[in-house]
């Protein structure tokens, strides 16, 4: 299943471009020691095949790529991930290692996002919402992800056009992801054979430790076929949609294959979030705890109070 927003096409131009990805753990002198930097197709294979590494900061870290320009009229990308204690601090200028697609009037621009994610997850008592503007989460290419809403509150697929078929587009603050898009031919965050594969892929990290992964799975053990898990949050009023979405949609418990922030616990019995094609596309809330100042940059995040 593909997600398409809008249509678009051109030639790939690939440069050089700048990497920062990494892990420290304290040596004998207390001084820290940066792990190596992964490449950008040993991200792909770690991504692929991350399974349960809660409390293994290296493994978390190698899933955040070495990007490299695909937009030779921008400044290059860069992504940093650290291990400080117990998280992970991710530092970004939210450039796109995919070619840019120009769906809204404001261009593309470096703006810095930093995340600190937990290394070791804990589940809150009871769920919290995730911001209704700015920053929720951060992919594995260092681009921000937001929520399900634009501008107002209305749903970003209510503006026709607004996004790329990557679910990615620029605003007047930073270039930013609503939803995980691929197409072929059309250059995103993951290819769409890689996309497609059934292969579980880590689309990105929430702050409170839990990966998010590409929706799209394997329907049985050989992987002879595939299936998209699907949100529990059902669109019961429609008026709202382009005014409030929150509003226009309610969780209903067991409709969907995901339970109300999106996620699932799994046969190994670890918690992930799942991308979903329908509201609220990457989360409904945060399932673990969040500290306090998890996300910060030029994105202002706003609460949905």
């Amino acid at each position: 299943m593909r997600i398409r927003a809008t249509t678009a096409s051109g030639a790939l131009l690939v440069m050089v471009g700048v990497f920062a990805v990494g892990c420290s753990s304290p040596a004998a002198d207390t001084s820290p020691s940066p792990t190596p930097a992964v490449s950008s197709d040993e991200g792909v294979v770690a991504s692929a095949s991350f399974a349960a590494s809660y409390g293994d900061c290296a493994a978390m870290a190698s899933t955040f790529r070495s990007v490299i320009s695909a937009n030779p009229e921008s400044v290059d990308p860069s992504v940093s991930a650290v291990c400080e204690g117990d998280s992970l601090a991710v530092t970004s200028n939210s450039i796109p290692d995919y070619a840019y697609i120009a769906t809204t009037p404001q261009g593309l621009r470096e703006s810095e996002q930093t995340v600190s994610i937990a290394v070791n997850p804990v589940e809150a008592s009871t769920p919290t919402e995730v911001p209704l503007l700015g920053a929720i989460a951060i992919a594995v290419n260092g681009v921000p992800m937001y929520g399900p809403t634009e501008a107002a509150g209305g749903d970003v697929l209510s503006l026709v056009g607004a996004l790329s078929e990557c679910g990615s587009h620029s605003s007047a603050v930073q270039f930013h992801l609503h939803l995980f898009g691929w197409a072929d031919g059309v250059d995103c965050l993951y290819s769409s054979t890689e996309a497609e594969s059934g292969d579980s892929l880590v689309v990105g990290w929430s702050p409170d430790g839990y990966p998010i992964m590409s929706g799209l799975v394997c329907a049985d053990e050989d992987c002879a076929s595939t299936t998209q898990l699907t949100s529990s949050w059902q669109l019961t009023d429609n008026s709202l949609f382009a005014s409030d979405t929150w509003s226009a949609h309610s969780y209903v418990e067991g409709s969907g294959d995901l339970d109300q922030c999106n996620g699932r616990v799994d046969s190994d019995g670890q918690y992930r979030y799942y991308t979903t094609t329908t509201f609220p596309y990457f989360l409904g809330c945060y399932h673990g705890v969040v500290a306090s100042g998890a996300i910060t940059g030029a994105g202002p995040q706003q609460g949905r109070g």
